[in-house]
């Protein structure tokens, strides 16, 4: 597998717009997995090209990851996929005969059995976290205490729905498969359709008497304190992530993620631009003409004497290196950027009055 930068753009991969529906996606990933799947296509990098369509519509077909992929990028998303985003919206007839089995084994083999039907449908889903930090705090980066309340397994019951002293049954809708197949035949092609089945919601098992402290979920909800550690320099819209801390299974499987989404307050001094951050520095007309040395305050409370060049026109910005926000992954800092305000004298001493119609009057016979 191609690392992280090398990969490319999941919407190159399939050919779409950034804006493009979900249909879109489907139907661009459908005609490009017919083409490339190994099984019908015997070229070299067949295999390669049908694991990037596959990895790109399993990130591009769900919303929530779709979005976490337009902020952060392969980063964000990297290894959260599954079997379950493969199949999502679509009938596998046209592709393996309705085969559902094969479905599975060909994923599997392609991407090295990370994936598998159990394992690929249980996992628990994703629990979100705002989190909202000062521009200050984002600079420093750290540890924050995160408190959340996420499902746990039933105490009374123990996760199987079912009240204390009684057990879950086999379904007697899907014969304890837990999904239900529909099929279509029309014009010489078998369209298999399958579907969670709608007694038991695809466990395979139902309960007769639930679990009067769950009501049959074999969940409960309870508060749980996170410790979450946040890189120095995450910017507004960035997703940190706590692996396995978001909703556990009944089964047991991998349990979700916890998304924690930064949001930055504004700050009364500083904006920032990526990397770089950029204040106001008010300066008098004659210090602008002759130039001056003048304090800029910083984000981690310091102040530098900047210079300010002789004939400096307001709204010039004068560079301080390395005094910006911290850049992901500890390599240095961006730039802090101090716009230059003149104040335009409007209460003159008559001194003060004199000397500038003097001034003026020696401009004007210098532009002559």
């Amino acid at each position: 597998m191609a690392t992280t930068e090398q990969k490319r753009d999941y919407y190159e991969v399939l050919g779409v717009d950034r804006s493009a529906t979900r249909d879109q996606i489907k139907q661009a990933y459908r005609k490009l997995a017919l083409q490339h799947h190994p099984d019908r296509n015997k070229a070299p990098d067949a295999t390669a090209k049908f694991r990037e369509i596959a990895e790109a519509y399993a990130v591009l077909s769900d919303d929530t990851k779709r979005r976490e992929y337009d902020a952060t990028g392969h980063a964000g998303v990297s290894q959260r996929w599954s079997a379950d985003d493969l199949m999502r919206d679509f009938q596998f007839g046209d592709f393996f005969g309705g085969r559902f089995g094969d479905l599975f084994g060909t994923f599997g083999d392609v991407f090295g059995r990370r994936i598998s039907r159990d394992q690929g449908m249980a996992r628990g889903a994703d629990l979100r976290y705002d989190l909202e930090l000062t521009l200050e705090e984002a600079a420093r980066g750290g540890d924050r205490l995160i408190q959340i309340t996420r499902s746990e397994k039933c105490r009374d019951c123990k996760g199987s729905g079912a009240k204390a002293g009684t057990n879950p049954v086999s379904c007697p809708d899907c014969g304890g498969t837990g999904q239900k197949q529909h099929v279509q035949t029309g014009k010489g092609v078998r369209m298999v359709t399958l579907t969670s089945c709608a007694k038991c919601h695809g466990r395979g098992l139902f309960i007769e008497i639930p679990c009067p402290l769950c009501q049959g979920h074999g969940v409960e909800f309870t508060p749980h304190s996170l410790k979450a550690q946040i890189p120095p320099g995450v910017d507004d819209g960035m997703v940190v992530r706590l692996a396995g801390q978001g909703e556990p299974t009944v089964s047991g499987a991998t349990s979700g993620d916890l998304l924690i989404r930064i949001h930055l307050r504004p700050h009364r001094s500083f904006q920032r631009q990526g990397d770089d951050l950029y204040t106001a520095v008010s300066i008098s007309f004659a210090e602008a003409a002759l130039g001056t040395k003048t304090s800029v305050p910083c984000l981690d409370g310091e102040a530098v004497k900047a210079a300010v060049p002789p004939g400096t026109q307001s709204g010039t910005a004068l560079r301080l290196s390395g005094k910006g926000m911290p850049r992901l992954g500890g390599k240095g800092k961006g730039n802090l950027f101090m716009i230059v305000e003149v104040r335009t004298p409007t209460d003159l001493t008559p001194r003060q009055r004199e000397l500038l119609e003097e001034l003026a009057k020696l401009e004007a016979k210098r532009s002559q």
